[in-house]
């Protein structure tokens, strides 16, 4: 299929970055009409500013929308309000991705998977382990592995500190909370005491590194994680005051801490059936650069969804497969 043609309407400033990213083809217009115009041809993607988007808003064209948005201290506060304030928005970019040499590549890969999340591919240099894990006191046991992986790798302790928290956060997320939130478990589970799934309800933990940066990516197979919850925990902790949620068995601040160690965060959720979370952190030195690049989300619709987008994890360049399962 031939690539979509991407439309970008934005401001000078992110124009002129995305002039640099994106195919010589791609169309630039600086007005409403004209965007609207373009995005009614086929096979279209267009890249939208921000702050441009209450100019579309009304009458929202039937293409994926990929939002730019200005590189700022509070990336990540600004991006969840952008995401909360407009339904529609599933994907952004902010400016510091566009000022990386990885750029087009990463874009070119992202507008090819549309509109799903990018998927975690590990390229020819890339390096990974990858294991079920269905009884939650045996954590600690890959959570170590994974730590020694990472070192061998030369992480620094603070950054082995931050990878370590995330993949906690994400395991116990997916054998504590989301079989809570699919009706799996009757009432919600203290994460004090221990969980021990059957084998085909296992969760499969990733991890890898390449090309200065690192990923973990936890896949579950109960699909409960919804956008509106989401975003009720990120604008919660996203305020000045907090009010700790345990009616889950978490305190709700679990998925702000990793978003905030984040570069780039894809998530997509078939109902009932998977939930797919890859949390990528750049590297420089050996240290983790808490900057945001991205926000990539999939909540597919209704109760039943297809498997066929997403890529097998036997197309990923893991060089060690290890399960773990009680």
């Amino acid at each position: 299929m031939k690539s979509p043609t991407t439309v970008v309407y934005a401001g000078e400033a992110k124009a002129s970055l995305l002039r640099v990213a994106l195919p010589k083809d791609a169309v630039f217009v600086s007005r409403r009409a004209d965007f609207l115009v373009e995005t009614a041809k086929r096979n279209v993607v267009a890249f939208v500013d921000c702050d441009l988007f209450f100019q579309i808003e009304g009458e929202l064209p039937d293409v994926p929308i990929i939002g730019v948005m200005d590189t700022a201290m509070d990336a990540l506060d600004k991006s969840v309000q952008w995401m909360d304030a407009f339904p529609w928005l599933s994907h952004i970019l902010v400016t510091t991705l566009l000022q990386t040499p990885a750029a087009s590549e990463y874009i070119a890969m992202l507008v090819n998977q549309l509109p799903h999340a990018p998927s975690a591919e590990l390229g020819e240099k890339g390096v990974g382990r990858v294991a079920l894990l269905a009884q939650a006191s045996k954590r600690g046991l890959r959570l170590e592995r994974m730590r020694e992986f990472f070192a061998k790798h030369g992480l620094q302790q603070r950054a082995l500190a931050t990878i370590n928290d995330v993949a906690e956060e994400l395991l116990t997320n997916a054998l504590y909370d989301a079989p809570m939130e699919a009706g799996y478990f009757k009432s919600a589970v203290q994460r004090t005491e221990d969980v021990d799934l059957p084998s085909d309800r296992a969760c499969e933990i990733s991890y890898g590194v390449e090309q200065g940066s690192v990923f973990v990516r936890l896949r579950d197979t109960f699909g409960s994680l919804t956008r509106e919850r989401l975003f009720d925990v990120l604008n919660r902790c996203n305020a000045e005051s907090v009010a700790l949620d345990e009616s889950r068995g978490g305190a709700g601040l679990g998925m702000w801490r990793i978003f905030s160690s984040a570069s780039t965060v894809n998530i997509t959720v078939i109902p009932g059936k998977l939930t797919d979370i890859t949390v990528t952190m750049s590297t420089s030195k050996g240290r983790i650069a808490k900057t945001l690049h991205a926000v990539h989300l999939y909540f597919e619709p209704g109760e039943n969804g297809s498997l066929d987008h997403l890529i097998p994890d036997s197309d990923l360049a893991f060089d060690q497969s290890i399960t773990l399962v009680a």
